[in-house]
């Protein structure tokens, strides 16, 4: 039998579909005070030492996300990590990414992000703001508007945000061009282009959206070269990470009109700073790294754990498997 640790408000969601395997998992649970206990009696359990544990918003974002931590990473036994985001370079999932054996990600997040990519690109090619502006004044005043049908999209690190986002753009009549390491046909783009032609394809997007993972190689790569490269009218986007993008070289391309708007889901330091001019600068859009989160990705994320507990347990493979070198 294995211990499998969650957090209570997931166990609530999910209760129903663990029936039946009450002699292959103790399921331990820990509430937002940091009280682990069994869910099948609720005894209070001191040392929950998990060899399973699912790490989700319910976790991490509770108050309490610093007992799940030393109970996940210092229990000493875990051998599976099933993870609710899909990045790895958070400093708490890479202590978790090295005390496991086996650390799973998960992608359905994508779909509410590639809603996020598309709200935003629709209110800046809308006139959003000047339609809120006249409003807030009284004023009847049209505004010339231009669509997503024909529009060129270029979207770096093509992976599964890129596609969900490509899926929706393209049902729209909009062209999309995904860039990445691996060349081949993609759902959700109508081409693929290596990173070596990001500066010759820039000049040809009308939106440009970031969706890399941040390394050394992308670390800033959205520097004052790659904005005087879009198109004047063109909409930058950044749903990756915010070390992508070298901020004060995005303000002085602002300045100067090239592009057109911002939208930002991510930044460099988070919470964005109250002084940071982001906030107030009129071609900026900024979200609190929230994109993510809706109803249908925390259903789908506990999905995703299910369905590989049940590979585990039945000794399949595990999906979105990453290796222990990742962590390193």
């Amino acid at each position: 039998m294995k211990n499998c640790l969650i957090h209570a408000k997931t166990f609530a969601r999910i209760a129903p579909r663990l029936k039946g395997l009450e002699d292959k998992l103790n399921i331990i649970l820990m509430d937002d005070n940091g009280v682990f206990s069994k869910a099948s009696t609720g005894e209070v359990v001191s040392e929950p030492k998990p060899e399973i544990a699912f790490g989700n918003a319910d976790a991490f974002f509770g108050p309490s996300v610093r007992n799940f931590l030393l109970a996940v990473a210092g229990g000493g036994q875990l051998d599976w990590f099933q993870s609710a985001a899909a990045g790895i370079e958070n400093p708490g999932l890479v202590m978790i990414g090295k005390a496991a054996n086996k650390y799973t990600t998960n992608h359905t997040q994508s779909e509410a992000m590639g809603e996020w990519a598309l709200w935003q690109a629709l209110d800046y090619f809308k006139q959003g703001a000047g339609h809120r502006a006249s409003q807030a004044d009284k004023t009847w005043q049209r505004r010339e508007s231009r669509e997503i049908r024909g529009s060129k999209w270029l979207i770096v690190g093509f992976g599964s945000i890129g596609a969900s986002t490509g899926r929706r753009v393209m049902a729209l009549g909009g062209e999309v061009t995904g860039m990445r390491r691996s060349q081949g046909l993609a759902e959700g783009a109508d081409r693929i282009v290596p990173p070596d032609a990001l500066m010759a394809e820039l000049p040809k997007a009308d939106v440009v959206l970031l969706c890399a993972p941040h390394t050394p190689e992308t670390e800033g790569m959205a520097n004052a070269d790659f904005f005087a490269a879009m198109k004047p009218d063109a909409l930058f986007m950044n749903l990756g990470r915010g070390a992508l993008v070298d901020e004060p070289a995005l303000l002085a391309a602002l300045d100067a009109c090239r592009p057109g708007h911002a939208a930002l889901d991510v930044t460099l330091v988070e919470p964005l700073p109250d002084d940071s001019p982001l906030w107030a600068h009129p071609r900026v859009t900024i979200t609190p790294h929230d994109s993510s989160q809706t109803d249908g990705t925390v259903t789908g994320a506990d999905d995703t754990f299910l369905d590989n507990l049940a590979r585990y347990l039945g000794g399949q493979p595990l999906r979105h498997l990453v290796g222990k070198a990742a962590f390193d």
